[in-house]
Parts: C-alpha cells; structure tokens; sequence
C-alpha cells in the first residue's frame, strides 16, 4: 500500500487586495486538500479572509475552463466548442498577421488588469508580446492612477510607513478606507493601536463596517474629500497649529498650497462637506496635537471626478502637521514602490518600435465603438472581465458584440467577457503556477513555486503569451523564450539596495522576504538624500475643486464599494459567498425611500445617463440620505445580462486619467415588470 506523500507549501493569494497574504498549502499526492493562512507570514498571522477560506471551491469549480474553445453562435450566445491547441493557435495567429498586415499593429488592444498579482502574470511576457507587435498601449488606470500619480507629485514615490509600525500610531485617521472589508490583515494592528489608546477616525460618506468598529465617524458628503482636507490644512495654518519648521526644512512651494487651501474657511468647508464647524476644529486640533499621527487613505478616495486633489490634499496635511517626525507617522495609501524591480528587463520597452497609441481602459467602450485610424480589430483580454467591471457597460457590451472584433480570452472561468470571445484559452490558477509576488501595503516579497500541474490544459500566462508570439511569427525571438525561472532572475536583477540580498537562490531557501527597510525607517526623512526639499505642496495642474452640482433629474450619489466576500467579479460565481445578498441590491437611507414613495424589499428601476438596471431596493444604516450604494461586482447573468456598471461612465479624474466611478448620479422609480 503507497503512504500517501502529505507536504505543506508556501503559495500567495494572487487576488488584488492590500493583504497580498502567505498561504500553507496542504498538499497530498500532488493534489491541493486545504488552503489557510500562513502561520510564519509576519503579516498574514496564520488566517486567510473568507474568499480564501473557500479557496478549493474556486480551483475546482464547474465554470473553470480546460480546454480551448472555440466560438459556434452569436456573440454573447455562450455557445463554443472544445479544439485543440494547435488549432486554436493557428486561427488565432494567422487572424493577428492578417489584421497587422491590414491596419497596423494599433489594431490590436491588449486589456488585463490584476486579476492575478503576481509579477510574472501581470506584467512581464504579455508587455514584450505586446511592444514587439506594435499593438496599442493600454493606459491601466482604472483602480489606482490618479492617487498613484498625486503621491508621486507630493512625494516624488508610492512610499509609506510600514504597515507593522500602525500599533505605535496614537491617532489615525482612516480616510476612504473600509479595511474590515478591504484589508483584514490591517483590523489586528488597528486593534491593538487602540488597545493603547488611540483615537481612530474614520472620514467616509457611508457608515461602514469600520467606522462602525472604531466610533468615530466623519460622515461627509461624497467627493467633497477636497473641501475637507483643505479646510483642516487652512484651519492649522490660520490658528498657528502647523508645524512651522518641518515645512521651512523639508517642503517647497507652501505659498501656493496655501493660495489653494485659503478659500476654504471654517463655514465654507462645513457648508459643502456637510460636517459641522465644532467637527472640524476638534479634528484640526487633535491633528496638530497628537502623535505619532497616520493618515491611511484608502483607494476609495480617489474614485470620483476631483481624485487627484483630493489625494494631494490629504497628502498636504501629513506634511504641514509634521507626521513624519515620528515612527508610525506618516501618510499610508500604499508601498508600491518599495519593490524596485528591474521592469525594464521583464516588459522590454525596447521592443516597441515608433510610439503607438495609448488608450484608456476607463474608455474601452469608446474605443471598440467610435475609435478609428485604425479602428480595433483584436481584443487580447486576460487578468480581467471588462463586460462586468469596466464603466459604460452598455457602450462595452456594444463593442464586444462587434463581428469584426476578432476577441480572445485567457481565462480560468466562464466568465461575462468570455462570453463574447471567437477563442477562449484555459488559464491556470496561481497555484498551478511559478510567480514572484510584491505587495501594494505591506513589504514583504514572495515566491510562489508550482504547488500542483494546471488543470486540464490550462496554462500560465507567461506560457499563453510564449505560444501567442510563435503563432504570431516570433518563433525565434530571444525575448519569448525566456522562462519563468529566467523572468524572476531577470526580475531581481537590480543594485538598488532595498532588493540587496533578495535573489532566486535566497527565495528558494526564504520564500518570505522583507525588503531592506528597518521598521523605525521614517519614510524620506530616513530613506532618501536629503539634498534638497523633500515634500513638493504645489497644487496639482488641475482646475481647482468646484463642489459638484446635484442635477434635479438624477438626485442620488451612487457608490459602489467593494464587498467582503469577492474582489470585484473575482468568486462572483460562488453563490456560498454571495448568500447574504442573492439577488443584486441598492441600498438607500430610509428616509429617501419614503420620501421616493418606495418600500423596503421593492424591486426598482435604477437609471443614470448612460443606462439603467433592475435591482431590488433595501434599506441600510450605511447610507446617509441622498446617497445609495451597491456593492461591485455581480456577474452580469445575475442582472438578466447586465449589473451596476450600466449607471458609470467613462468621465476620467481629474489628474492620471482614472476612473470616476464614486461621481455617478442616479434616480430610483418604481419598475412595474415592463419588458426589458
């Protein structure tokens, strides 16, 4: 009788999330028995989040796709047929040359995102695939960019202060950020900075989860995060409370942040966030008063029109107050980069010949329906399901529905966007996988080797793109046979100091790795030359913050936050994890649903200018009156072929192009059961 081979390997939650958390994978046979957090990850602390928990059910699920398939009916129809590799790439590859061959490499559009973190998966094959092919550049924006761009202008990176100092923090201000639903691995250390005495606020227009936890709520109204940050700035000033010499020493260009924030007095800020004046002074006071004081924005924040300022202005505040004097201090959005890796060896811009165009992903119906000279051609979709997640869904699903769209998928699932697809390509799951893993929050780098062989015929997607490029007539190129291995080492290969050490051998032997950081780092004030200003508080080249109107044909904000138990569509077709919520929702104040003549449990029809969408109304504590919310994103057969994202639009931030998702404006009628 064969004993059966019981071993526990390190792997890493692939999904986009803050957490980016270690998993000890119990493996038996080669096969995948149970997934939990890892118990020697310094941030993960031995549990994973619910999705996680589950995490089995996704990996041997009936939607997963296995095999290629081919499409046999109408676009959108469902109906395909399984094939052959070989076959699938030879259409595939002779479809591409033809279209290159006819209208340019621009005809073509790449469009993922991070529907797997890793390095290797979200950014290192496809990019040089793409350059050598002279495809259209895809401008990825829509989760991050403009809060990305706006701690760049201030800070000059996306640094700062390490998660783990969060206990020694004796106020903190949590604003736009929802972490027990976000960011679970963050509630331990929040936990125990109030254990110690600190106050956490928590600046948000919905009464979440968090604030519900922590007490204190500063309820504002939507996107006037601006009004408020300024007003707090021009309140420390104008009392005396600011640190003066921090700002003399480290910053420039106060005397215009100071022309930008002084419009905005006590009675001004109040009247258009909506918070009382009493509210503002304590929290200015408590802000100049107490330390170490952490501002930890969330990426909420900057989902509306006025998102980059809004994240420059909160960012002002870190400085005038002198945060980062202090360990634990400072402004926490994200620690992208803290990971220096060599990105120009892995995306090989080189390749790219000339300087083809750039389109934004926010606009993908736009450019499958009015975009030309040449118009899109071919769609390369993987990491991602724009027919759910993407704005303007109608304008998307119009363009997906094109014939002459030549449309291929590499996906795990049958998800909305395969649905539309002449090929679907089985993707392999992350722990079918070798990847290298960096984190957004946290500063810990991870190697995620193969726990078990892929699926099916599934495939990484690195080797999904190493097979596009030999169909596509790059059989010989050096830069597609590189492998996996060879991507991480090519990865590493850097002399900045805070990757010193941290190698492909090391990694081997250390699947966990904290960057060369030390804790008590103070974020500039201990990791750069100090040469020079460090803080830069000139306003962004952006038209100042105007409070945004409400239109009387559309009254209500709409927001829609993440929920707890998906990742936007990621688990969407987990109905265990959707068992709270069934059917797709909006929630309302009940005081708006009176006064809209509704009731509790009603189904409505929801409508904005750009569609409308069938939901059943519920009432909620977590929204203020003249605000609704639903939670993103449902699969769109869950809404009779479509969901939430028919009501946003394409309108871009204000600064890095981002999307505006939080700036929706709706109005909810009854829905009488009229055809659709």
């Amino acid at each position: 009788m064969n004993t059966p081979h019981d071993e526990v390997v390190h792997q890493v939650c692939p999904h986009d999330c803050y957490d980016t958390c270690g998993l000890d994978v119990k493996r038996v046979n080669g096969r995948i028995m149970r997934i939990t957090g890892a118990k020697d990850h310094p941030i993960t602390q031995g549990f994973a989040c619910l999705k996680v928990n589950r995490y089995l059910e996704r990996l041997n699920h009936q939607d997963r796709v296995l095999f290629p398939l081919k499409r046999t009916g109408p676009k959108g129809s469902g109906n395909f047929q399984r094939a052959s590799w070989d076959e699938a790439l030879d259409a595939i590859g002779t479809k591409m040359q033809h279209i290159v061959q006819t209208y340019g490499g621009e005809a073509i559009l790449p469009y993922s995102f991070s529907g797997n973190m890793g390095v290797l998966s979200e950014a290192s094959m496809d990019r040089r695939f793409f350059n050598a092919l002279g495809a259209s550049q895809l401008a990825r924006t829509i989760c991050t960019a403009s809060a990305d761009m706006a701690l760049r202008w201030v800070y000059g990176q996306r640094l700062g202060p390490d998660p783990e100092t969060i206990g020694r923090a004796a106020l903190i201000l949590l604003w736009g950020s929802n972490p027990v639903v976000t960011n679970v691995h963050e509630i331990p250390l929040l936990d125990q900075a109030q254990s110690q005495g600190a106050d956490i606020y928590v600046v948000d227009p919905l009464y979440t989860d968090t604030a519900a936890r922590y007490g204190h709520h500063i309820d504002l109204n939507p996107g006037s995060d601006v009004a408020l940050a300024l007003g707090l700035g021009r309140y420390l000033v104008a009392t005396g409370q600011y640190d003066k010499s921090f700002v003399a020493q480290y910053a420039q260009g106060f005397d215009a942040y100071l022309e930008r924030a002084w419009p905005w007095t006590l009675d001004e800020t109040a009247r258009v966030t909506g918070v009382p004046v009493a509210t503002i002074e304590r929290l200015g006071e408590r802000l100049a008063s107490v330390r170490p004081l952490l501002l930890r924005t969330g990426y909420g924040v900057q989902r509306q029109e006025h998102a980059g300022e809004a994240v420059w202005a909160i960012s002002a505040l870190s400085v005038i107050t002198g945060s980062y004097r202090d360990v634990g201090g400072g402004h926490l959005l994200g620690n992208g980069d803290a990971f220096p890796l060599n990105w120009d060896r892995l995306t090989r811009p080189e390749l790219r010949s000339g300087n083809p165009r750039t389109i934004n992903m926010v606009q993908l119906g736009d450019a499958l329906t009015q975009l030309d000279d040449p118009p899109i051609k071919a769609l390369i979709v993987y990491n991602s399901n724009p027919a759910a997640t993407a704005p303007d869904q109608g304008r998307v699903l119009a363009g997906l529905r094109r014939e002459d769209l030549f449309t291929v998928v590499h996906e795990q699932m049958l998800t909305d966007t395969a649905q539309y697809a002449d090929w679907i390509l089985p993707a392999a799951m992350a722990f079918e996988t070798l990847d290298l893993h960096t984190s957004y929050w946290h500063r810990y780098i991870q190697l995620s080797p193969q726990a078990v062989l892929p699926a099916g015929e599934a495939v990484s997607n690195t080797e999904f793109f190493r097979r596009l490029a030999r169909a596509c007539g790059f059989k010989d190129a050096p830069w597609c046979q590189d492998s996996d291995e060879d991507l991480i080492r090519q990865a590493l290969d850097t002399q900045h100091p805070w990757l010193h050490g941290i190698t492909w051998e090391s990694l081997q032997k250390r699947p966990v790795q904290k960057v060369n950081l030390k804790v008590s780092d103070r974020p500039f004030l201990d990791t750069k030359d100090h040469n020079g200003p460090l803080f830069r508080l000139y306003p962004l080249p952006v038209l100042p913050f105007t409070p945004p109107q409400t239109p009387a044909e559309y009254p209500l904000v709409l927001i829609t936050p993440s929920r707890q138990n998906t990742i936007k569509s990621s688990f969407g077709n987990n109905p265990r994890l959707l068992i709270r919520e069934p059917n797709p929702t909006i929630y309302a104040h009940q005081e708006d649903i009176e006064h809209l003549g509704l009731q509790d449990g009603q189904r409505v029809r929801v409508e904005s200018p750009t569609g409308h969408v069938i939901l059943q109304l519920r009432g909620s504590k977590q929204a203020r009156p003249g605000v609704v919310l639903s939670y993103a994103v449902r699969w769109n057969q869950d809404g009779g072929g479509v969901n939430i994202n028919q009501l946003t639009s394409q309108t871009l931030s204000d600064f890095g192009g981002g999307a505006t998702f939080y700036s929706t404006r709706v109005r909810i009628i009854p829905w009488e059961n009229e055809v659709e």
